[in-house]
C-alpha cells in the first residue's frame, strides 16, 4: 500500500479531468545510460494506475536490449524471430508517448515500439536512430580496371573474414564476450556478409544513375584487408564503381530484416505525429492486421551530420492486411533503400484441397511466413492463378486452423468444388485500407515511391516525388511476394515528379500499372477499375511516361510533361504511353515539352477497346502493337 502511495504522489501530475500523465524525470531516467528497464517498468506503473501519458523530459536516451523484454513476433516483409523492445505497448488503450522532442538512440537487435491489441495509441515527438547502423557504406577511393578491383574506406564496424566482408552489428555484452564472443557474432548474425548491395553518390545524395551497370552479386565478394578501414573489393561487375561513390549493403538476404522501428498489430485508432526515422534494420514503420491510422510528419530522414547515405534497409512505410483508412500527410521519406509506402493485402495459395469446403493453404515468399490470413467472419474469394480474376463470389470463413507458419486449413461457408486449383489464390477481402497520400516528400531512395494495391478509395495529391524507379506501381502478383489489391477507385492529382526511373531496372514508367501474369502474352479480364491520373507535373529525362494493363476506366488528363536533361536518357526509344488489355480509357488534355520538339508517342494493343485519344493531346502517334 506504501508503495503504491508513493507512486500515485510521485509520479502522477494532474492534467485536468483527472488524466493521468507519468512524468519520466520523477524516475531520474536522465541520469540512466540504459534507459530500457527505465521505461519498461514506467509502462508497467503506466497500466497499473491507468495513466494516459508518458513523458519524457527532452532530452538523448539510449536503450540497449540486454534488459528489454522479447516475444516471439511474426512480421510481414521482414524477418520473424524473438525480438526485444523498449516499448512493449501491449494492449493499451487511450494513450500517449510524448517524447518531448527527444532522440531516442538504440543498440543492436531491438524493435523500439511494438504495438499489438490496442487502441487510439499516439506516439509523438521524438525521433529514432541507432548508434551502429545495420549496414556498411564505403567510400571508393581506388578502381583497378584490369585486376575488376575496387578499393573502399569503411569507418562503421566490419570484420573481413574467409575472403569476405562482414557487417558488424552491435552485440550485447554477455558472459561470454570476453572468450567466444567473435565466434558468437558469426553463428547469432552479429556478423552478416555483405550481400545485398547498391551504389551511392554522395553530390546528389541518391543511388548511383543508371545504377544497375554497378551491381555485384549478393554472393561470393571477395574482400582483402589492406589496412584499418580500407578494404580491397574483388567481383564480377558490368561497370566498376566511380571514384567517390558509395558502396552500401545491408547484408545477407532473410537476415536483413530484424528491426524494424514500429511494429503495429492488430491495433486501432493510431496516430504518429512530429515522429523522425533516422534509421532502422529493416522498415521505419510496418503495420498489419490494423485499422484506422494516421501518419502525421511522420519523417524517414537522414540525421544532419550523420555523414550516413541511407535510413531505413527496407520501407519507410508498410501496411498489409490493414483496413479503415491509411492518412500519411506532411511526412518527408528520403534514402530509404526501398519503398516509400507500400499498401496491400497479401494473397495465400491453395497447397491442396481438402473437400468442398476446406482448403490448406500456404504462404509463399520467406517474408510471409506466419502472417495473418484471415480471422472467423471474414469475407474471402478464389482468384485464378493464370489472370488474377476473381473465381468464386465473396465467401464467409467459417474456420481457420493453422498447421504452422507457412500452412492452414481455411473453411469456407459455401461449397468451392470445381471452383478451385492447386495454386490458385485466396484474397482476404474484409481487410482492405482506403488511403489519403498527401504534401509529402519522397526523395532519393532506392525503388519507387507509392505503391498501392487496394479496392478502396485512394487520393494521392499534393506530393512531390523522385525515386529510382517507378512513382506509382499497381500491381498484384501470386508468383513473389503474392501481395493483392486491385485498385478501384485511385485519384492522382496534383502531385510533381522530378526525374524518377533512373535505376537503368529495365524500361520502368513513372505510372507503372502491371499486374503480374504466368504468361505475359497470353492473359484477359480486367485488373483493376476507375484510375485518374490528372493535373500533376512530371519532369523527366526519360521516355517511360505510363504503362497501364488491364485497366477498366482509366483517365490520364491535363497532365504537364517537361524533358530534362538531368540525365541521359537510358531507354530512349520506349513509347511514352503504352496501352495493354485497357478498356475505357480517355488520354486528353496532356502537353509534352520534349528538348527536340517532337510529339509524344502513344500505342495501344489490340485487346484494348474504346480508348480515346484527344485530338489536341500531345501524345498522338497512336501505333497499335500486338500482345
Amino acid at each position: 500500500m506504501k508503495k503504491l502511495f508513493l507512486l500515485l504522489t510521485l509520479l502522477i501530475m494532474s492534467t485536468g479531468y483527472g488524466q493521468k500523465v507519468i512524468n519520466l524525470a520523477d524516475y531520474d531516467i536522465q541520469n540512466e545510460k540504459d534507459v530500457t528497464p527505465v521505461v519498461v517498468k514506467a509502462l508497467k506503473d503506466a497500466k497499473e494506475i491507468g495513466a494516459s501519458t508518458l513523458l519524457f523530459p527532452k532530452g538523448t536516451y539510449h536503450f540497449y536490449p540486454t534488459f528489454a523484454p522479447e516475444r516471439y513476433c511474426e512480421i510481414t516483409n521482414n524477418d520473424n524471430g524473438l525480438k526485444r523492445t523498449a516499448f512493449p505497448l501491449i494492449d493499451f488503450h487511450d494513450f500517449v508517448v510524448d517524447g518531448s522532442g527527444s532522440d531516442f538512440i538504440f543498440h543492436g537487435k531491438m524493435i523500439p515500439f511494438i504495438i499489438e491489441e490496442s487502441s487510439n495509441v499516439k506516439v509523438t515527438n521524438l525521433s529514432v536512430d541507432w548508434e551502429v547502423p545495420f549496414m556498411i557504406e564505403g567510400l571508393v577511393v581506388a578502381n583497378n580496371p584490369t585486376e575488376e578491383t575496387f578499393d573502399i574506406e569503411v569507418k562503421t564496424p566490419y570484420v573481413v573474414a574467409h575472403g569476405h566482408l562482414y557487417i558488424t552489428l552491435e552485440r550485447e555484452d554477455s558472459p561470454y564476450e570476453r572468450k567466444y564472443g567473435k565466434r558468437f557474432a558469426f553463428w547469432e548474425h552479429y556478423n552478416l556478409e555483405v550481400g545485398q548491395n547498391i551504389f551511392w553518390d554522395p553530390k546528389t545524395m541518391a543511388p548511383l544513375y543508371n545504377t544497375k551497370l554497378y551491381n555485384m552479386p549478393e554472393k561470393g565478394i571477395h574482400a582483402e584487408e589492406l589496412k584499418k578501414g580500407l578494404i580491397r573489393i574483388s567481383t564480377q561487375m558490368k561497370k566498376l564503381p566511380p571514384l567517390g561513390s558509395v558502396m552500401v549493403s545491408k547484408g545477407e538476404y532473410l537476415q536483413n530484416r530484424t528491426s524494424p522501428a514500429f511494429r503495429v498489430f492488430k491495433s486501432k485508432d493510431l496516430e504518429f505525429k512530429n515522429v523522425n526515422v533516422h534509421h532502422a534494420g529493416a522498415m521505419g514503420l510496418i503495420a498489419e492486421r490494423s485499422e484506422d491510422i494516421t501518419l502525421d510528419s511522420f519523417n524517414v530522414v537522414l540525421r544532419e551530420g550523420s555523414g550516413r547515405m541511407v535510413t531505413t534497409t527496407a520501407d519507410a512505410t508498410h501496411f498489409c492486411n490493414v483496413k479503415g483508412t491509411v492518412t500519411i500527410k506532411n511526412s518527408t521519406f528520403e534514402n530509404m533503400l526501398d519503398d516509400a509506402t507500400n499498401i496491400h493485402g497479401t494473397y495465400v495459395r491453395v497447397n491442396k484441397i481438402i473437400d468442398d469446403y476446406t482448403l490448406a493453404v500456404e504462404t509463399y515468399h520467406p517474408h510471409q511466413n506466419g502472417y495473418l490470413f484471415g480471422e472467423e467472419g471474414d469475407k474471402v474469394q478464389v482468384i485464378d492463378q493464370k489472370n488474377l480474376q476473381p473465381m468464386t463470389e465473396p465467401l464467409v470463413l467459417k474456420k481457420v486452423e493453422r498447421v504452422n507458419e507457412k500452412i492452414s486449413y481455411i473453411t469456407f461457408n459455401k461449397p468451392i468444388k470445381g471452383k478451385v486449383q492447386v495454386y490458385d489464390g485466396v484474397e482476404n477481402i474484409s481487410w482492405h485500407a482506403s488511403a489519403v497520400l498527401e504534401n509529402n516528400i519522397v526523395r532519393n531512395n532506392r525503388a519507387r515511391s507509392f505503391l498501392i494495391s487496394t479496392p478502396r478509395k485512394v487520393v494521392v495529391r499534393n506530393n512531390r516525388l523522385s525515386s529510382q524507379m517507378a512513382s506509382f506501381r499497381l500491381t498484384g502478383d501470386l508468383g513473389l511476394w503474392n501481395e493483392s489489391g486491385p485498385n478501384e477507385g485511385l485519384l492522382i492529382e496534383n502531385n510533381i515528379i522530378e526525374d524518377a526511373v533512373y535505376g537503368g531496372n529495365g524500361p520502368q514508367s513513372i505510372f507503372l500499372i502491371d499486374p503480374q501474369y504466368v504468361d505475359k502474352d497470353n492473359f484477359e479480364g480486367m485488373y483493376s477499375r476507375n484510375i485518374i491520373i490528372r493535373n500533376n507535373t512530371i519532369k523527366t529525362f526519360d521516355s517511360s511516361i505510363m504503362l497501364a494493363m488491364s485497366v477498366d476506366g482509366l483517365v490520364f488528363e491535363n497532365n504537364e510533361v517537361i524533358q530534362t536533361n538531368t540525365y541521359k536518357p537510358i531507354f530512349p526509344n520506349t513509347t511514352n504511353i503504352r496501352i495493354v488489355n485497357c478498356k475505357n480509357a480517355v488520354i486528353k488534355g496532356n502537353t509534352y515539352k520534349k528538348l527536340d520538339g517532337s510529339k509524344g508517342t502513344l500505342s495501344v494493343d489490340n485487346q484494348s477497346t474504346a480508348i480515346e485519344v484527344s485530338k489536341r493531346d500531345d501524345f498522338k502517334e497512336v501505333k497499335t502493337m500486338k500482345k
